[in-house]
């Protein structure tokens, strides 16, 4: 892996080579430049995995190169060091793609940490890509797809629907042949943004239109953990692409707090069998974990973690009453692992044991009991 620092302070730079320990990070190589410019040039003629770069610098400041960067060598990951001063202006530029930032003056163990989390990153993408490769030889044909040229014209046609669902219909087909891995959903991710890109061009737009400080291209990039997360991004940026960039001149598309709540309403009904924390809900919508905090209890009168409970107590009281499935099982259809603990919680929201209920419950007819 290579890293390329860029500061116009040359006392700086020199620190950060001599006391990080790149050895034992996994850096082969450190490159460094001490204005926008000369990083330009270095990306321009060096392969780089890693930018570390100062915000404040005379002219170009590090907001601008991290966009031309995103734009011509997407795949690299930006850091910035930002003053207290500008935190407010590392955080947008975060939003706009940015891997992290580091509140200067910075630490050396602060570094260290956040280009260890890079370098994880890094190689787990690599992971990814591999895996993908071990498949593409014996992929059938029907999972073959189109040149970006081909879903960018059809964006520009106005018939975004189009590529939607022949996206789709790519998924479903390799999910039902085995060959839907993380490598196959994130190729697919980077032709449809490379087609993204096309379509914005051809608006006179760059493809950082279509990202918000919710949905950033980096995100976008990680969205291959499963088919359901990526066909919400793919969504997002064609709604996107839509409202912002052929519709409006303007504000991003809203994605309002009644369709986030929805969205997630249905994504833990689907999902009743597994405990969705409060962070993987928020990230589903993409919000931050303590505005969807406030946002759902908002909406919802009732706290998440209060209605995920509610939820599946009664879903676990319908299953107990309708149904002769053992406690243990019903207990693993809520996302409860351990019996004593569902037993623990069922009997604090019902007043009643899991056993009890069943017997009650289906003597009386009653349902889960919710005073």
């Amino acid at each position: 892996m290579k890293i390329l620092l860029v500061d116009d302070q040359e006392r700086i730079l020199k620190a950060m080579v001599k006391l990080v320990d790149w050895k034992k990070l996994g850096i082969e190589q450190v490159y460094t430049a001490d204005s926008a410019a000369a990083a330009r040039e270095v990306l321009d003629t060096q392969p780089v995995d890693i930018m570390l770069t100062d915000i404040e610098m005379p002219g170009e400041d590090g907001i601008s190169l991290q966009k031309w960067q995103m734009e011509k060598y997407p795949y690299i990951l930006c850091v910035f060091l930002t003053s207290h001063a500008d935190f407010s202006y590392a955080r947008e530029a975060i939003h706009n793609g940015a891997f992290d930032y580091i509140l200067q003056p910075a630490k050396i163990p602060d570094i260290e940490e956040v280009i260890r989390r890079c370098m994880e990153h890094l190689e787990m993408r690599n992971r990814i890509m591999e895996q993908g490769d071990r498949f593409e030889d014996r992929m059938p044909e029907e999972l073959s797809m189109p040149e970006a040229a081909s879903w960018g014209k059809w964006m520009v046609r106005k018939d975004s629907v189009l590529v939607r669902n022949q996206i789709v219909n790519l998924l479903r087909y390799a999910e039902r042949e085995g060959y839907l891995t993380d490598g196959y959903r994130q190729r697919i991710i980077r032709r449809f943004l490379e087609a993204c890109s096309i379509a914005c061009y051809a608006q006179n737009k760059t493809l950082e239109d279509l990202f918000t400080r919710s949905f950033t291209y980096e995100k976008m990039l990680q969205s291959y953990s499963s088919m359901e997360e990526l066909c919400r991004g793919v969504d997002f940026c064609l709604r996107q692409y839509h409202g912002v960039v052929v519709e409006r001149e303007g504000d991003e598309v809203s994605y309002t707090a009644q369709e986030r709540i929805q969205d997630i309403l249905h994504y833990l009904e689907e999902n009743m069998d597994r405990m969705i924390s409060r962070r993987e809900a928020a990230k589903y919508v993409f919000l931050n974990e303590d505005y969807f905090s406030r946002m759902f209890r908002k909406e919802m009168g009732i706290g998440y973690k209060e209605y995920v409970l509610k939820q599946k107590m009664e879903y676990a009281g319908r299953l107990l009453k309708n149904t002769d499935l053992s406690i243990t099982l019903v207990a693993s259809k809520v996302g409860y692992d351990n019996f004593t603990n569902f037993t623990q919680m069922f009997r604090k929201y019902t007043g009643e044991t899991p056993s009890d209920y069943r017997k009650r419950a289906r003597k009386a007819g009653g349902g889960v009991k919710t005073d």
